[in-house]
């Protein structure tokens, strides 16, 4: 939703690219925690389907962008496969893998508009692009194509640096293995990736600003490529030895001083340490849930393959040290860092979702060939057992409508940000609400809000926290607090049915002082200071309330306690 509103906004004003954005966590304003790149290219593209008459509207354009570029992630993936050798075949059930794969929907649907799609895009061109240099690695147009895509990648999501680890790692074995690579392809992938970073970092204001942090494109990405550069050309120009080694050890361990905050920051948020990362359900391990009773739920998000998964991680390690020499180990390193990450976080199945299939493919692919006799019987089992293990999310996921904004609370709530449209163009202001709202109401109005779902820097947790200091005050309590609040809108995190009667569980482990104030209680009681705008109600459940939009008018505050 909030690239949503960048997008539009670059389109009303291309000249008015803002990295810094004063609505979001007020009063203060923060940098935004991705890089310009995506949302940039996607209003470039919005503005090309507007001036050549697709629609007037820009956002129509953009919602169609992930889907058409579903086109790319699969061309990506045969290319792939075609460096892997693997036969038609199962190049074609590869093909079939991604097209089934529920994750593909989530990653392209129509209206998905966040930039995980694009993140994918580079992770297989990355792959595709390393195993072509690798394979004729003197080749000047392949070594430019594979560096610019790793020093461009960045541009889309600043944690894309980690793509040049795994064609770093692959020198290494090869410099260890005595395997020449082209020294003048590795100087130009080298000299391709710095100039490709500093092409993206150029326009970046936390590099214009100096800063030096991984979740900003900052001078942290700049000192990344340098590294990665000169550990390429290191590596290809130096003969193993160990003297060598005993130097690029002492060097990687230099090299990596400055970014031990960095690589802790790091650490902490992929495997939820930091501030209320852990109560996210996209932040949650795969393999965690698979200990619980909602495990049937990953049969729909990733099929069944996601039970096979630890299995082929390891066949992956093991393919990592029978081919430390072949160009493949790329591929099986590749494999092995996404299957980590998919392991870390269920929203990162991005980085690993192709490697869930493509494994256990390659080794369908090599069987077939290796039992001539019995090569089309082994296929057609193959293709046998792939749909089977794709049966759950065929039947449950994929032909299942997705919710509205990937939001269930999103239809009732949609007429309530009308209604704070309307009131924010007549009287911008701040509105207090919980952080799970705070891209809907900074897309949909012109008010600002204190936290939303950007939860990575220092700050964002700060006001995370103070949102949930605001919620457990009451409503008169939080007059005195907060002054700069003009609006408050308050529901609860999930309401379910018990006994036939509604239970409502609020945000925060419950502590609801403000929403017991100005959710439940009758009007009379609520402060004359607010003033009820919009109301959601249950009439099917005895008209109960859902949720309520409050205007404070802070003069009659005053006015009261100036009177008493």
């Amino acid at each position: 939703m909030y690239h949503a509103r960048r997008i539009v906004d670059t389109v009303a004003h291309p000249d008015d690219f803002y990295e810094f954005d004063k609505k979001i966590h007020a009063p203060e304003g923060s940098l935004l925690p991705w890089p310009w790149g995506y949302d940039y290219a996607m209003a470039q593209i919005a503005r090309a389907g507007v001036a050549i008459g697709l629609s007037s509207n820009p956002i129509e354009i953009a919602a169609w962008v992930p889907p058409a570029a579903v086109v790319v992630s699969i061309a990506l993936l045969l290319l792939i496969c075609a460096e892997l050798g693997l036969s038609s075949w199962v190049t074609v059930l590869a093909g079939l893998c991604m097209a089934l794969s529920p994750t593909t929907q989530v990653l392209h649907g129509v209206g998905q508009l966040d930039h995980h799609f694009a993140e994918f895009i580079f992770i297989l061109a990355a792959l595709a692009f390393g195993l072509r240099w690798l394979r004729q690695s003197d080749s000047i147009p392949k070594a430019i194509v594979l560096g610019i895509t790793l020093g461009m990648a960045p541009a889309i999501h600043n944690a894309l640096f980690i793509l040049q680890l795994p064609i770093l790692i692959v020198l290494g074995s090869f410099w260890i293995a005595h395997q020449p690579i082209s020294r003048r392809g590795a100087k130009i992938v080298a000299a391709s990736l710095v100039a490709g970073t500093i092409g993206i970092l150029m326009p970046s204001e936390p590099f214009q600003m100096g800063r030096f942090e991984y979740y900003t494109l900052s001078w942290f990405h700049a000192y990344v490529a340098l590294c990665s550069a000169a550990t390429c050309i290191y590596f290809t120009h130096t003969s193993f030895r160990r003297s060598t080694l005993i130097v690029a050890l002492a060097a990687i361990a230099l090299l990596f001083i400055p970014l031990l905050t960095q690589i802790h920051h790091g650490s902490e948020f992929l495997v939820g340490n930091l501030g209320i990362l852990k109560a996210i359900a996209e932040m949650q391990p795969p393999l965690k849930i698979a200990l619980t009773p909602d495990r049937i739920a990953l049969n729909r998000i990733y099929s069944l393959f996601i039970w096979a998964a630890p299995a082929a991680w390891l066949i992956c390690l093991i393919a990592c040290w029978r081919e430390r020499a072949d160009r493949r180990l790329l591929f099986w390193l590749t494999s092995i860092m996404g299957l980590t990450l998919l392991f870390l976080q269920l929203r990162l199945h991005y980085f690993g979702g192709f490697a869930l299939y493509l494994p256990w493919l390659f080794i369908v692919d090599r069987w077939s060939k290796r039992s001539a006799l019995h090569q089309t019987k082994i296929l057609l089992v193959a293709t046998l057992i792939l749909i089977l293990l794709y049966a759950p999310p065929l039947r449950y996921q994929i032909a299942a409508p997705a919710p509205i904004s990937n939001e269930m609370s999103f239809v009732p709530l949609r007429p309530m940000f009308a209604a704070l449209e309307k009131e924010c163009a007549k009287d911008p202001g701040v509105v207090l609400a919980d952080n799970n709202l705070g891209h809907f109401l900074r897309y949909y109005t012109d008010c600002s809000v204190i936290a939303n779902n950007f939860l990575l820097t220092p700050q964002h947790f700060q006001k995370v926290d103070e949102v949930r200091r605001y919620l457990s005050m009451s409503a008169k309590e939080l007059e005195v607090a907060a002054p700069f609040v003009k609006y408050v809108l308050v529901r609860p995190a999930e309401v379910g049915a018990k006994d036939g009667q509604l239970r409502y569980r609020f945000f925060f482990d419950g502590n609801s002082r403000l929403a017991n104030d100005l959710l439940f209680d009758a009007p009379e009681r609520v402060p004359p200071s607010y003033e009820l705008l919009y109301e959601v109600r249950f009439e099917e459940a005895g008209n109960l309330p859902y949720a309520k939009l409050y205007r404070i008018n802070h003069d009659k505050a005053s006015a009261g306690a100036t009177t008493k």
